[in-house]
C-alpha cells in the first residue's frame, strides 16, 4: 500500500509540475519518436492466415495451432521489447535532463548541463538495457516453456505485462541512480529490492504506452517524472 500511496502522490505532483508548462519541450523528442516508428505493430496481423492454415491440418491441426500461435505470441512480445527499449534508448537523453529538472525542482540542486555526461549516460543506458532484455527474454522463456506444458495460457498476458512493466520501470528510476553515483548494478540491486515500487511505475508506463497516436510522446515524460518524484521521497523517508 506505501507504494501505491506514494505513487498516487507522485502522479499528483506530476500533474502540478506540468501544469506549469516548463516541461512541454521533453514531450517534442517523443512525438519525433512516435512519427518515425509507429505503425511497427502491424506485423501481428500478418499472421492471422497462418493459424487458420495450420489449424485445418488433419489430426494434428489444434495441437500445433495452439504451438504456432504461442510462438508467435512469444515472439511479437520479444519484437515489442525491443522496440520499446529502443525508443527508451533513443530518448534516453532527453529523459535524463527531465530527470534532473525534476529533481531540482524539488530539491533545489543543481545540474549544469554536460555533453561528456550525457553521453556517458547514453552508454549506461545502452548497457542497462540490453542486460534487461537478457533477463526478461530468460525469465519469459522459462516462463513460456512451463505455461505451454501446464496449459497456462490464460496467464500470459498478465505475466507479460507484469514482468516487462519490471524491466521498463527499471530502465526509469536508473535515471536518478546514476545521478546519485550509484554503480550500474546498483540499478538492479534497488529494482530487485524495490520489486512492487518498480513494477508499478512501469505499468503505468506500460498502459500509457499502449494509449494510441499519443503514447510513446506521453508515457517516457510522465514515466520519468514519477520515477524521479518516487525516487526522491524514498530517500528522504
Amino acid at each position: 500500500m506505501k507504494s501505491l500511496q506514494l505513487h498516487i502522490d507522485s502522479v499528483k505532483a506530476v500533474i502540478t509540475e506540468l501544469k506549469t508548462g516548463k516541461y512541454v519541450i521533453y514531450f517534442i523528442p517523443g512525438i519525433v519518436a512516435a512519427l518515425l516508428f509507429g505503425s511497427i505493430f502491424s506485423i501481428t496481423n500478418k499472421t492471422e492466415n497462418l493459424f487458420d492454415f495450420v489449424e485445418h491440418i488433419p489430426l494434428i491441426g489444434g495441437f500445433l495451432s495452439t504451438g504456432v500461435e504461442k510462438t508467435f505470441g512469444l515472439f511479437y512480445f520479444i519484437i515489442l521489447q525491443i522496440y520499446v527499449f529502443f525508443v527508451l534508448t533513443l530518448l534516453s537523453p532527453f529523459n535524463t535532463l527531465l530527470s534532473e529538472a525534476v529533481d531540482s525542482n524539488l530539491t533545489g540542486k543543481k545540474y549544469p548541463f554536460n555533453i561528456i555526461e550525457v553521453l556517458s549516460d547514453l552508454a549506461r543506458m545502452i548497457f542497462i538495457v540490453l542486460v534487461s532484455l537478457i533477463l526478461e527474454f530468460f525469465l519469459m522463456g522459462a516462463y513460456w516453456i512451463l505455461s505451454w506444458i501446464l496449459g497456462l495460457g490464460f496467464l500470459d498476458t498478465i505475466v507479460y505485462t507484469v514482468v516487462s512493466a519490471f524491466f521498463f520501470g527499471l530502465s526509469f528510476y536508473d535515471y536518478s541512480l546514476e545521478r546519485y553515483r550509484q554503480g550500474v548494478f546498483s540499478t538492479f540491486g534497488y529494482a530487485f529490492s524495490n520489486i512492487l515500487t518498480v513494477t508499478i511505475t512501469g505499468l503505468i508506463f506500460t498502459f500509457i504506452f499502449a494509449i494510441p497516436f499519443i503514447g510513446i510522446p506521453l508515457s517516457p515524460v510522465l514515466a520519468t517524472m514519477i520515477a524521479t518524484i518516487v525516487y526522491i521521497k524514498k530517500m528522504s523517508v
